[in-house]
């Protein structure tokens, strides 16, 4: 998992990967066993094609494209998973359901706060974040919540103001 994503369950699948979106692919988000035949096809992949100058090239759109190649990839519709041969690729809503676009939804403050029922994490989408609007203890926004609920130990180094870069 990319450092930017909270865990709120465990996983209950070995190898899978996240879809970020209906026919897309994330790569900030997945889980292999060892020797797995799809992390050796994207390895081949990778070199064979290596492209420095398109973004995502080698990220999301290499697991994009090794994925398609062994099954239709599908429209999600509700909060279905789908098998792609001994993978599963997890719906949108199970780490992304605050999508990209939207990725400051987190840092505002909610009158009702969502459940996430049908997810396992969510990714904060520190990427996006050009301004670094941080979660702020006290400001009962969403991020602050989520970093109360299920990372108790990092909120409390917040409120302490201690530094967790030596």
């Amino acid at each position: 998992m990319d450092t930017d994503i909270i865990s709120i369950r465990t996983l209950p699948s070995l190898d899978f990967l996240a879809a970020e979106s209906s026919r897309y692919s994330s790569n900030g988000i997945f889980r292999f066993s060892s020797h797995h035949n799809f992390t050796q096809k994207c390895m081949e992949d990778f070199v064979q094609n290596y492209n420095s100058k398109i973004w995502g090239h080698q990220g999301p759109h290499l697991f994009t494209r090794i994925l398609k190649k062994s099954c239709d990839l599908p429209n999600f519709n509700g909060t279905e998973d789908v098998m792609c041969g001994n993978i599963t690729f997890f719906n949108p809503n199970r780490f992304y359901p605050i999508p990209y676009p939207s990725w400051r939804k987190y840092y505002q403050v909610w009158n009702k706060l969502p459940t996430f029922n049908d997810s396992y994490a969510l990714h904060l989408w520190n990427f996006m974040n050009h301004a670094n609007i941080k979660m702020v203890p006290g400001s009962n926004t969403l991020a602050e919540h989520l970093y109360k609920a299920y990372c108790p130990s990092t909120y409390g180094t917040v409120l302490r103001n201690v530094s967790t870069y030596h």
